[in-house]
């Protein structure tokens, strides 16, 4: 599987973390209630767990967990780990699933991986600038360069199912009910412009749809 990212000298980092992002995209369109909800914290934990072995640091769970928050925090990025999910579960609206969710939960979990990588490479000595900006730059790359059919292969598919039991099994967030509230759909997605998480043609999108439903 060719990569599109280059996050790391290693290759089997950046087939690592491009695994993981189509598997964070595939939850969009598992048959299974809140599955973006449930599955993304244990792909992005088991990500960063994974990354840290490959630079020769035996990384715990809990503490993947709190690197996850800490990149979260530093970037600015309120919607990482399970906030993310659960807004882009709320915007997975009849034909929106491809629209915004996957490629949001593909491109945010490239970009955790790309700080991740750093991080270790760095040995922790990777400034908040340094983060955020890769960050960003990862976030915005990832976006463009998504390709949904990806998602829908066997392997990422079946690592998502995976990722959902696994947070079934440690008694992961149920899943929020749906708003039906299009004024709050729309904060939302200019929520979303405002952090520069989304772009102003998906924002244009996700407004018409919405106006659509009403």
């Amino acid at each position: 599987m060719s990569t599109l990212f280059q996050v790391s000298n290693n290759p089997d980092v950046n087939r690592l973390v491009e695994r993981c992002g189509y598997a964070t995209a595939a939850l969009t369109i598992l048959p299974i209630p809140g599955s973006e909800i449930i599955g993304v914290m244990p792909l992005h934990v088991g990500m960063v767990v994974g990354i840290a072995n490959y630079y020769g640091h035996d990384l715990t769970r809990e503490s993947a967990t709190d690197l996850i928050l800490q990149i979260g925090t530093t970037v600015g990025a309120s919607l990482v780990g399970s906030r993310l999910a659960t807004t882009a579960a709320k915007f997975v609206l009849p034909g929106l699933g491809g629209l915004i969710a996957a490629p949001f939960m593909f491109a945010s979990t490239l970009a955790i991986g790309s700080v991740a990588s750093a991080w270790f490479a760095n040995e922790g000595s990777l400034s908040a600038d340094e983060m955020r900006n890769l960050y960003n730059q990862t976030l915005k790359k990832a976006k463009q360069d998504f390709r949904p059919e990806k998602m829908k292969d066997s392997d990422a598919m079946a690592q998502a199912e995976a990722a959902v039991a696994d947070g079934q099994k440690s008694g992961g967030p149920p899943p929020e009910p749906e708003d039906e509230d299009p004024v709050a759909r729309l904060k939302r997605a200019k929520e979303l412009l405002e952090q520069g998480l989304i772009e102003q043609d998906e924002f244009d999108a996700l407004k018409k749809r919405i106006l659509e439903s009403i």
